[in-house]
């Protein structure tokens, strides 16, 4: 049995429509893929600062060592710097762990302690020789 005419216009039409259906569909689906490529970026090409800012690092009082100073707590996670640091006195031990983990000036600290600036300096640059010493063995 032959078509009719009207069948054969029918189906060019339908062949027709479904082709501009598929085009536009598949220009969608590229500029979908173009705009996620313009705004999004994998992870190899993010640097380590950048991927650090999304994260959140879990801290626990095993990983650090906590020292008391004049009422404050100071926390220092290096393990042999932390022996250096129990080793030396107490007097001593203060002036390094406010001039350098509470980044306090000579003259704060000396004001804190009730001693002078420049003792507060002979102190820390001392102990800071002794801790060199005993970070060497």
């Amino acid at each position: 049995m032959k078509s009719s005419s009207f069948e054969q216009a029918i189906q060019a039409q339908f062949d027709c429509l479904t082709k501009k259906v598929i085009k536009r569909a598949a220009k969608k689906y590229q500029r979908g893929i173009a705009r996620r490529l313009k705004h999004e970026t994998t992870f190899s090409d993010i640097s380590d600062m950048e991927l650090n800012k999304f994260g959140v690092h879990d801290t626990y009082s095993s990983d650090y060592t906590a020292f008391n100073v004049l009422g404050m707590e100071v926390q220092v996670s290096d393990d042999q710097l932390s022996k250096a640091l129990k080793s030396i006195p107490e007097r001593k031990r203060n002036i390094i762990l406010l001039s350098y983990f509470m980044d306090m000036s000579d003259a704060e600290i000396g004001e804190l302690m009730n001693v002078v600036r420049t003792t507060v300096y002979r102190h820390r640059t001392s102990t800071l020789e002794e801790i060199r010493k005993l970070m060497e063995e």
